[in-house]
C-alpha cells in the first residue's frame, strides 16, 4: 500500500518580525486534519511548542529556527526512504519575500538583512525534497504574510520537480480570518481538501480550481483584500493527472448515503398492477403510492446533494450563520484565474531579445495590485531615434496571456524566464523594471490599459 508522509510547519513567534496569531494554528489544524482525517503515515510538526523529533537515533528540535530546520531537512532526506507511488506533502504557513529573484521562506530567527544566510529559499527545499524516493510531491505555502508592502508581495519563481500551490498570486499578501483564527488560505484549503478527499479520482488540479473560485468570496465577505491561489507544476506528474489522497469517507454517515425519502419506502414490496389477485382500483392506488414515495426520494437526494458541501465541511455553517460583515468599497478590478487550470504567469523584468535583429530592444513586465503590465520598448538598430514605447496591462486566458494593446498572445514558457511575441523571443535578465510613469499608471488603473509613445511623445 503507498505511504502518505507529510512536514508542517508554522510559525507565529518571530524574533525580528510582527507576530503572525494563526500560523502555527494553521500548521496545528492541517496536521490534525492529515493524522484524523486523511490517514497519513507519518506527520512531522514543526511549530515553537511541537515535541522533539528523533531521527536515526539523533533528537532534534522542532523549534522552527533556521538551523533547526536545516538539520532536519539534511537529516531526514540524506537517503530516499519513500517509493514511487508514495505520497509526500509540505506545509508551511509562516513569512515569505522574494528577494534577489529568489523566494524564501522565513524560520523564525530570519534576518531581513541577512536573508541569504538566515532563510530557505523554496528552489533548495524543492531540491532537497525531491530526494524523498518520490515523485509525488506537493507544497502548499501559505506565506507571502507581511508587516510592510515592501517585501514579500508574492513568489515570482517556480521551484522545479515539485507541483507548489501558493496562497497568492503575485502582487498580493495572504490574509488571516480572525472568525476562524486561521489563514484564509489555509481555511479555504482544508475545506476543499475534506471535500475533494469525499470522492474517487480528486485531483491536485480540481483542489486548485476549488481554491480559485471559493478564496476570493471568502475574502470579500470578511474585508479582506484580493487574494488568488497560483497552481505551479513543474513535476514528472501532470497536475490533472496527480490524485489529492484515496477516497476518504466522511465519519458519522455511510460511505453510500441514501436520503430519507428514499429510507422511507415500505419494507414490503408494491404488487405490480397487472396482478390477478388484486382489485384494479387497488393496484392503481398502489402505483400512485409508488411514484409519490420516488419522487420524495428523488427530492430527498436533490436535497442533500445541495447541502453535502455542508456535511462535508462543518466550518460552513458557522460562516452562513455568522452575521454578514460591514459592505467595504469594493475592491480594484483584478484579473481572474477562476476558469483556468494553472497559469504561466512570466516572471517580472527586463527581458532581452535573443536575436540581434533586437539587440537595442527589451521588453519589460511589471506586476502590482492582482495585475500585469508589460512594457514593449522597440528601437531599430538603424534608426535609434524612431524608438516606440507600448504600455499594456496583459490579459490571462485558459490558453495562455495576451498583450491588451496589440491583441496577440504572449507565449510563456515552461521555466517562466522567456517570453515570444510577435517580433522575438526575449530572456529574462534582471529583475529591474521601470515602476514609474505609464508602468504605474497601467498598474493602479482598474480596466484594460495600452498607451503608445513615439518620439518622447505620447498619443
Amino acid at each position: 500500500m503507498a505511504k502518505k508522509w507529510a512536514i508542517v510547519i508554522g510559525i507565529s513567534q518571530y524574533q525580528s518580525l510582527q507576530s503572525l496569531p494563526y500560523a502555527e494554528r494553521d500548521a496545528q489544524t492541517m496536521r490534525n486534519f492529515l493524522v484524523r482525517e486523511a490517514g497519513f503515515d507519518q506527520v512531522y510538526y514543526l511549530t515553537d511548542r511541537s515535541p522533539a523529533i528523533v531521527l536515526e537515533g539523533v533528537s532534534i528540535s522542532t523549534q522552527p529556527t533556521v538551523a533547526n530546520l536545516k538539520r532536519f531537512l539534511e537529516l531526514r532526506f540524506a537517503a530516499p526512504f519513500l517509493k514511487q507511488g508514495d505520497t509526500l506533502w509540505f506545509f508551511f504557513s509562516g513569512y515569505g519575500l522574494q528577494y534577489a529573484s529568489a523566494d524564501y521562506l522565513l524560520p523564525s530567527d530570519a534576518e531581513l538583512d541577512a536573508v541569504e544566510t538566515t532563510a530557505i529559499t523554496v528552489d533548495a527545499l524543492a531540491d532537497c525534497l525531491s530526494h524523498s524516493g518520490t515523485n509525488n510531491i506537493v507544497l502548499f505555502l501559505d506565506a507571502c504574510r507581511t508587516e510592510e508592502q515592501k517585501f514579500g508581495q508574492g513568489f515570482g519563481t517556480d521551484p522545479s520537480g515539485v507541483t507548489s500551490l501558493f496562497s497568492t498570486a503575485l502582487g498580493e499578501t495572504t490574509q488571516s480570518l480572525e472568525a476562524f483564527q486561521l489563514g484564509a488560505f489555509t481555511y479555504v484549503l482544508l475545506e476543499g481538501l475534506r471535500l475533494k478527499c469525499s470522492k474517487t479520482n480528486s485531483t491536485i488540479v480540481q483542489l486548485f480550481q476549488y481554491a480559485s473560485d471559493r478564496l476570493p468570496q471568502v475574502n470579500r465577505r470578511y474585508n479582506k483584500p484580493p487574494q488568488t491561489p497560483r497552481l505551479s507544476a513543474h513535476a514528472p506528474i501532470a497536475p490533472d493527472a496527480m490524485q489529492l489522497l484515496p477516497y476518504i469517507p466522511s465519519r458519522g454517515r455511510s460511505t453510500q448515503p441514501k436520503a430519507r425519502g428514499v429510507e422511507a419506502q415500505p419494507s414490503k414490496p408494491v404488487a405490480p398492477a397487472i396482478a390477478a389477485s388484486q382489485p384494479l382500483k387497488k393496484s392503481f392506488q398502489a402505483g400512485v403510492a409508488s411514484i409519490f414515495v420516488l419522487a420524495i426520494g428523488l427530492a430527498g437526494i436533490a436535497t442533500y446533494r445541495s447541502l453535502e458541501h455542508y456535511f462535508n465541511t462543518p466550518e460552513l455553517w458557522t460562516e452562513a450563520l455568522a452575521p454578514a460583515p460591514s459592505k467595504a468599497a469594493p475592491s480594484p478590478a483584478t484579473f481572474s484565474f477562476k476558469d483556468n487550470f494553472y497559469q504561466r504567469l512570466p516572471r517580472p523584468g527586463t527581458y532581452y531579445a535573443t536575436t540581434l535583429q533586437f539587440e537595442k530592444s527589451y521588453r519589460e513586465i511589471s506586476s502590482g495590485n492582482g495585475r500585469f503590465c508589460i512594457k514593449l520598448v522597440d528601437t531599430p538598430a538603424k534608426a535609434p531615434g524612431t524608438q516606440q514605447i507600448i504600455v499594456s496591462t496583459l490579459s490571462f486566458r485558459e490558453n495562455g496571456a495576451y498583450i491588451d494593446a496589440t491583441k496577440e498572445r504572449l507565449q510563456i514558457d515552461g521555466t517562466f524566464t522567456e517570453i515570444t511575441d510577435r517580433k522575438s523571443t526575449w530572456q529574462w535578465s534582471k529583475s529591474e523594471v521601470d515602476s514609474a510613469g505609464l508602468v504605474a499608471e497601467c498598474l493602479a488603473s482598474t480596466s484594460s490599459y495600452a498607451r503608445e509613445v513615439k518620439g518622447g511623445k505620447s498619443e
